[in-house]
């Protein structure tokens, strides 16, 4: 046993100088395409920012959605209406009044970068709110992004709203 405990000890050391520098050379490679961070919701509460948040009803203060861009719509105060198919796993997100050009698609609205103290009183105060940060997609990109999931009580319909991070992706 004497002779075969040093060669045992030599070839466990080598295996572990081998795994080290496999390791570090795997650390200092450029990072796989995969590597875009997930998006995530504010700490706010999520009608902070919002006007006339009674308009709408939370019923999920975080949710992520993903899918394919089919409208961007620039709205009066501010808002950018983006219109998208969802992804297979979202359909859950969609309620009977969730359609677009007849087919069903869910909301997510951009807002602008209102103060998150405060909700702007109406539309037009809404609208003179700074730009937001956020990157505004087109027709064809697929979108990650998340939000407050809410329904609309004027237009019946679930949308995010605010949406608070997006991912863009395969732009059209």
């Amino acid at each position: 046993m004497g002779p075969r405990l040093p060669a045992l000890t030599l070839a466990a050391a080598l295996l572990l100088v081998a795994g080290a520098c496999s390791s570090s050379s795997a650390a200092s490679a450029s990072p796989r395409a995969t590597s875009t961070p997930s998006p995530g919701c504010r700490a706010e509460a999520p009608e902070a920012g919002v006007w006339q948040p009674d308009r709408l009803q939370v019923l999920k203060p975080c949710q992520r959605a993903a899918g394919v861009v089919v409208q961007v719509i620039r709205e009066p105060d501010g808002d950018r209406h983006v219109w998208f198919r969802v992804d297979a796993g979202y359909e859950s997100l969609l309620n009977a009044e969730n359609h677009f050009q007849g087919k069903p698609a869910l909301l997510g609205e951009i807002t602008p970068d209102c103060p998150l103290a405060t909700n702007p009183p109406d539309a037009n105060a809404a609208a003179e709110c700074p730009a937001t940060d956020l990157p505004i997609p087109g027709p064809g990109d697929h979108i990650d992004i998340s939000g407050p999931w809410v329904l609309d009580l004027d237009h019946g319909w679930n949308e995010i709203h605010p949406v608070d991070s997006i991912v863009i992706s395969d732009a059209g």
